[in-house]
């Protein structure tokens, strides 16, 4: 077997030797008095200078090296060897022995004689020591005997410190070879920083593990199985390390002495980190404190550092995205957030950081080198998403520290002023709103009517809620309290709430309002209802007490009409009233629903006229809509005609209409002229259903 093979992958016997030594423990030897009688005559470089990679070549003449020991076996990541080096260079030396270090520690100079050692090399590593010629025709480079360490070199003083190169990757050399030098700004790359140095199992194979620079150069660093440290991970940050220079063949190689030589506890390169989305890092809070591995993150600053509506040091991010998620970084109360303003996106190296809760709520701490350099765009818009109290306070965990918007809330203050704890309330319940004491406007007094809210929730204990600055607060309208409405318009209180009519003899439902002249940009003139009973083919125009069509057939006469209990709200139209008239449900707010639905009959009730009526359906919202927009109905289109009958029609209004804090206003409406000739129909609907989630 090549015996320089075996030094680098076999160290088999090594386990008797630790076994002898542990019984008899030797410790470096005093300092040498004085300086050695002896005197280097040549330099490490133009020793090594006498090899030709490859080849032998014996030391035929008195030459004397001197150099101070970098690299050891101490550790057990060197074997049976010792790296020395000088002002010139550095050089390798093969010693047939363990526990070297006792003899020649980390900081010893040592003087060789030279003459009788041979050169070679080991995969270009050059080497000092012996040759065995015991395999004919396959020379080996061996270690000194110990037997011949007094003769061949000659201890000096102790002590003496190496300062390392400091070298970038790509400056890595073979002058550097068997030298102390330092890399500063790299980091093992993700993969192996969930890595051991080295295999600790049976076969204690060697390892390489990749350290990288932020501009990407690579090199290993190569850990025997047998080093001390093999069972330990690396470090995950960005740092400096110190080691020996080797080289195999074309490989470079780190040798590390121990665990001191890494120095890596800064925050990752941005390059080398892994990014991963603000919801995947919260989801790996599992209760306790979390050191992050080599992660970044990315998101919108939607705190205002300048108003200070937090705790310096803070900053709050989240993402884009369909589903917001969002999240607190704390960099430490000294760091300059300041630089960041809302709007900025930015990337974030997490790496080393601890995912925590802090008084409940999530959030990672950093060092204030954690903060990014730059942003990644300015003036990106983050929308709020317009929420509930009750929607806060049961969705919390998913929704704290993202933005959102509480509509119709009415704010009170114990002192009147934002400061501290107060009180926000809408239609669905009631959550804390905090202001920092030293927010610009904390003294400001808290505005107390009906108002929309944009802020960040969050956690202390308990739920709050939090604006940014006083321009997250505007005029809002239709506040209630108490979870079920209010007003003087359609509280949506269980659903389905239904609307029958049958007792509009004695005038119309709470909500329900009357309208000739209706538009698509207004509601036109308001109208009012004749409540006696009406005649389906009575030709006077107006808002009508028709008998509905249900339990009825065409031909019931007035006397059947007059006694049917079920009623319908119905229309005449004449000439005067061909286009606009209208229909309208106010409901008080859909605060709390989503995917609200509509249903009625809509009943051709004189089968004597000419005309046909297309109904239309629309919605508006606030105390006086701009606009109405349509909405799909089924059946698609919607008449009343000469055809008697009832239809049944549903309308799904998608998320149109989802949480709104304020009035909403659904329309039934002829916003089109009639066709055909001869008198308009007698209009009529009946069994109004309005159904949410």
């Amino acid at each position: 077997m090549n015996k320089q093979t075996l030094l680098r992958f076999s160290f088999s016997f090594i386990i008797a030797t630790f076994v002898f030594t542990a019984c008899n423990k030797k410790f470096d030897e005093p300092p040498v008095a004085g300086t050695p009688n002896i005197t280097a005559n040549t330099t490490i470089k133009a020793l090594k200078a006498l090899h030709t990679i490859g080849g032998y070549e014996q030391v035929n003449t008195d030459l004397i090296i001197s150099g101070i020991v970098v690299g050891n076996d101490k550790s057990g990541n060197l074997y049976k060897q010792i790296c020395i080096q000088d002002a010139t260079a550095g050089i390798t030396v093969l010693l047939d022995a363990s526990n070297v270090y006792a003899q020649y520690p980390v900081g010893r100079q040592i003087y060789i004689k030279c003459k009788g050692l041979w050169l070679s090399d080991y995969g270009k590593l050059i080497q000092l020591g012996m040759i065995d010629n015991s395999v004919p025709g396959n020379p080996s480079l061996t270690g000194i005997p110990s037997t011949l360490f007094d003769n061949y070199i000659v201890k000096g003083t102790l002590g003496n410190t190496v300062t390392p190169k400091v070298v970038t990757i790509s400056q890595l050399n073979d002058t550097l070879q068997s030298t102390l030098i330092q890399i500063n700004n790299v980091e093992y790359i993700s993969s192996d920083t969930s890595r051991t140095y080295a295999d600790t199992s049976a076969a204690k194979s060697a390892v390489s593990l990749t350290l990288s620079e932020c501009t990407g150069a690579k090199v290993v660093t190569y850990t025997s199985g047998y080093a001390n440290f093999a069972g330990i991970k690396p470090p995950k940050g960005n740092g400096s390390i110190t080691a020996v220079y080797f080289i195999y063949r074309t490989t470079p190689e780190l040798i590390i002495r121990d665990t001191s030589d890494v120095q890596l506890t800064g925050s990752r390169c941005a390059a080398n980190a892994a990014l991963i989305s603000i919801a995947q890092l919260k989801a790996m809070y599992s209760g306790s404190n979390l050191t992050l591995g080599a992660y970044k993150i990315r998101g919108v600053v939607i705190s205002d550092a300048a108003n200070k509506n937090l705790a310096a040091g803070n900053m709050v991010i989240q993402n884009t995205g369909t589903t917001p998620s969002g999240i607190d970084l704390y960099f430490g109360s000294t760091a300059n957030i300041g630089a960041f303003n809302i709007g900025d996106s930015v990337e974030v190296n997490i790496t080393g950081g601890t995912l925590t809760s802090y008084n409940g709520m999530i959030e990672v701490n950093l060092n204030s080198g954690a903060l990014p350099g730059g942003t990644l765009a300015k003036g990106v818009t983050v929308t709020p998403v317009t929420t509930t109290i009750a929607q806060l306070n049961t969705n919390i965990n998913a929704i704290e520290n993202t933005l959102i918007k509480i509509v119709s809330a009415t704010a009170t203050s114990t002192s009147g002023t934002y400061s501290g704890n107060q009180t926000l309330t809408d239609a669905t319940g009631t959550v804390t709103l905090y202001t920092a004491a030293g927010a610009t406007f904390a003294g400001n007094t808290v505005p107390t009517g009906c108002s929309n809210w944009v802020g960040i929730p969050g956690r202390f204990n308990t739920n709050q809620f939090q604006i940014r600055n006083t321009n997250d607060v505007t005029t809002g309208t239709g506040c209630s309290t108490g979870g079920s409405g209010g007003g003087t318009g359609i509280a949506l209180t269980t659903s389905p709430v239904t609307i029958d009519f049958n007792s509009i003899g004695s005038g119309l439902p709470t909500g329900v309002t009357l309208f000739t002249g209706a538009s698509s940009t207004s509601f036109g003139t308001s109208a009012t209802l004749t409540t006696a009973l009406g005649s389906w083919s009575a030709a006077g125009g107006g808002f009508k007490n028709y008998a509905s069509a249900t339990g009825l057939t065409s031909t019931s006469d007035q006397t059947a009409q007059d006694g049917s209990t079920n009623r319908a709200l119905g229309v005449r139209q004449i000439s005067a009233t061909d286009v606009g008239v209208s229909f309208v449900f106010q409901l008080n707010n859909t605060t709390g629903k989503t995917n609200l639905g509509m249903s009625f009959l809509l009943q051709s009730l004189d089968n004597t006229v000419g005309r046909t009526a297309t109904w239309t359906v629309d919605y508006g919202v606030g105390d006086t809509p701009a606009s109405f927009t349509p909405v799909t109905t089924t059946p698609a289109t919607i008449t009343t005609s000469p055809t008697w009958g009832s239809t049944s029609v549903s309308v799904n209004f998608g998320t149109a209409l989802n949480n709104i804090g304020s009035k909403v206003w659904v329309r039934i409406s002829i916003l089109t002229a009639t066709t055909g000739s001869g008198n308009r129909p007698s209009s009529a609907i009946d069994d109004v259903k309005f159904t949410w989630q």
